[in-house]
């Protein structure tokens, strides 16, 4: 009996194999996840850069006065069902910005912002 148990004792080809096949399939997929993270990151800071570069614009962009508006206000529910018999209003300026960018492929974009701030207001 002892003979029998011996000859049984390790792994067979086809196990050593599988579990190769196995380890192989792991490694794929977590290079696969490691990859899309640090592709997704990059596009990310990418992003992010912009973005402040937009904001930096912004921020040292002219206000253009566009127009003069009122906007008229009037109570309601929430379903607009019933609606209110008074109404106020609210005098308001448009006016707009210009910031600029540089694209992904290395151009240059303009992009608009338009504000609403009160009448002869200097900020929005």
């Amino acid at each position: 009996m002892a003979e029998k148990n011996r000859r049984n004792a390790g792994e067979t080809l086809v196990e050593v194999m599988a579990s190769i096949f196995i380890f192989l399939m792991m490694m794929g997929i977590l290079q696969g996840a490691v990859s899309y993270s640090s592709a997704a990151l990059a596009r990310n800071k990418e992003i992010r850069a912009r973005n402040a570069e937009i904001l930096e614009s912004l921020a040292g962009a002219d206000t253009e006065k566009k127009s003069e508006l009122t906007f008229q206000f009037r109570a309601s529910n929430a379903s607009l069902s019933v609606l209110g018999d008074r109404t106020f209003a609210v005098d308001a300026e448009l006016a707009e910005k210009q910031a600029g960018y540089t694209d992904q492929n290395g151009v240059r974009q303009n992009v608009t912002f338009y504000l609403y701030r009160k009448p002869g207001g200097d900020t929005p």
